[in-house]
């Protein structure tokens, strides 16, 4: 709260309310343009031939060219795919100002494109040679940004099967990571691809997993002074009342209300969950 505070004092004029959304709209009209004349998407993309050509603009409109490429759809399935990728990008934008607020949510969407603009230059001038990471780096800082504070939010896999982000998030990190091993240059472009996110991510991992070793000191040390006593418990849910002797797999949190419940029965935002 203070680093906000600190943020939206010194730097409020930096705050760009719905960034997100104001770039995927973008995006969108220049899908539009692009279904009219296929010829104008050569005007986005990043080439080392433009690069070396001196068209720096091509270091920033990638950032406008549309996720889906309209190229390789029909006039309506692409609108369709676009529609979706709309609404998971107003679904991004709202979560992380909540989340984080306009200042800090501006900082990490500048800090990102930044960095992966410096990234497709390095590619373009041969720093990373035969690399070209894409506009969709863009989306999966803003999907992992997400999926590391609402770990918990469902999608529908094929618009049928509820599927946890995190397991998304889990399957695109492997995938990342296995391109890394087979080509290690790639670590380097991911790297500074994603520096914001881990610049942020890996301290609020290292406190997490410190926060679970603190917890899991504390049950194994209650427990094994209250063995066999259920009626002694440290954790218990208001909802289902399962305790950590009865489920020692579940973790508890105290919501907003003052009350204590285990994450099955606790929304994302500290609230408790409808039964």
């Amino acid at each position: 709260m203070a680093l906000n505070a600190n943020l939206e004092k010194n730097f409020s004029w930096l705050a760009f309310p719905g960034l997100i959304r104001a770039i995927v709209m973008l995006q969108c009209v220049v899908f539009l343009v692009i279904l009219i004349n296929k010829e104008t998407a050569g005007y986005f993309m990043v080439t080392p031939e433009g690069i070396g050509k001196g068209e720096y603009w091509r270091l920033i409109s990638w950032l406008f060219y549309p996720f889906i490429d309209p190229r390789g759809y029909s006039p309506v399935l692409g609108t369709f795919f676009m529609f979706i990728i709309l609404k998971i990008s107003f679904l991004f934008s709202d979560s992380l100002e909540n989340a984080w607020g306009e200042i800090r949510t501006s900082f990490y969407i500048y800090g990102t494109i930044i960095c992966q603009a410096l990234t497709l230059y390095l590619s373009a001038i041969g720093v990373f040679p035969g690399i070209f990471l894409g506009n969709q780096m863009f989306y999966f800082a803003l999907f992992f940004a997400f999926a590391t504070l609402f770990p918990h939010v469902e999608f529908l896999l094929f618009f049928v099967l509820p599927v946890k982000v995190w397991i998304f998030a889990a399957i695109l990190l492997a995938t990342i990571v296995f391109s890394c091993l087979a080509y290690p240059l790639l670590f380097l472009a991911y790297g500074l691809a994603f520096l914001p996110y881990l610049v942020w991510a890996i301290p609020r991992l290292w406190n997490w997993r410190k926060y679970q070793s603190q917890l899991n000191t504390r049950r194994v040390k209650y427990q094994s002074q209250h063995k066999g006593s259920e009626a002694r418990t440290l954790h218990r849910c208001a909802v289902c009342e399962r305790t950590e002797v009865s489920n020692p797999e579940l973790n508890f949190r105290v919501a907003e209300n003052g009350e204590e419940y285990c994450l099955d029965h606790l929304d994302d935002d500290g609230k408790p969950a409808a039964p």
